[in-house]
């Protein structure tokens, strides 16, 4: 039995570190989405035909396309976790290494764009808000891997979760305000097309760690009183 908690916090340990890497590499993708959007834009405004552009492109495209791999690979990691060989604290904070990165991408956004900034930290206080009324009722305990398993992300929609889907609803809305008012600013041209690519990136990065964040708050808590519950019987 000892030998198989000490393999279990040895597993959990390896990808708590891997997708805490794994998730600091795609946020700071995101976060300097500016250096590369504005060089990309520059080439599609010269029109040169000496294959830069479509360089350029196939670069930025390459650079989505690994944002969203070092995301599935975190998730990945997450989903290794095993509850009987983890501390009932760790799994209550969790969210923590995510939620660090919110303000992080909300200072960038500010120096970019104030006003996008300021509904991107609008959603960010919505969330906070939908955690403070979740942190008001009991953490009901239920099958810990499954909670687990939602640590991933906060894919909320079509769960039977309450707190989730409430999330999901919140952080979508944001996410449709955070790319409305960049598309209403680049018709008034106050921003240029680059920095609307950049601060979008930027801004929807925020919500997401806010939001996964959040996620991971509500299922390591529910987890963590399943460990508990089962500690005292």
């Amino acid at each position: 039995m000892a030998s198989s908690f000490a393999r279990h916090a040895v597993t959990n340990r390896s990808a708590l570190i891997r997708s805490v890497l794994l998730g600091a590499a795609a946020n700071l993708l995101a976060a300097g989405s500016a250096l590369y959007a504005r060089p990309l834009q520059d080439a599609l405004w010269a029109g040169t035909g000496d294959g830069s552009l479509l360089l350029l492109v196939a670069v930025a495209l390459g650079l989505f396309a690994l944002y969203a791999l070092l995301g599935f690979a975190q998730s990945r990691e997450l989903a290794r976790l095993v509850p009987s060989g983890m501390d009932a604290g760790w799994l209550e904070r969790l969210w923590v290494p995510e939620a660090a990165w919110a303000p992080v991408h909300l200072a960038v956004l500010a120096l970019l764009s104030p006003l996008m900034g300021a509904v991107a930290l609008a959603g960010i206080a919505a969330l906070a808000a939908t955690i403070a009324v979740g942190a008001t009722g009991p953490a009901s305990p239920t099958d810990a891997q499954p909670q687990l398993s939602r640590l991933a992300g906060a894919d909320s929609f079509g769960c039977a979760d309450g707190f989730l889907a409430g999330l999901g609803f919140c952080e979508t809305v944001y996410r449709v305000l955070i790319v409305g008012l960049g598309a209403a600013l680049l018709m008034r041209g106050e921003l240029e097309p680059g920095l609307f690519v950049a601060v979008s990136v930027i801004g929807l990065s925020a919500m997401r760690a806010a939001a996964r964040a959040a996620a991971r708050w509500h299922g390591g808590r529910r987890a963590a009183a399943v460990l508990l519950t089962a500690g005292r019987m």
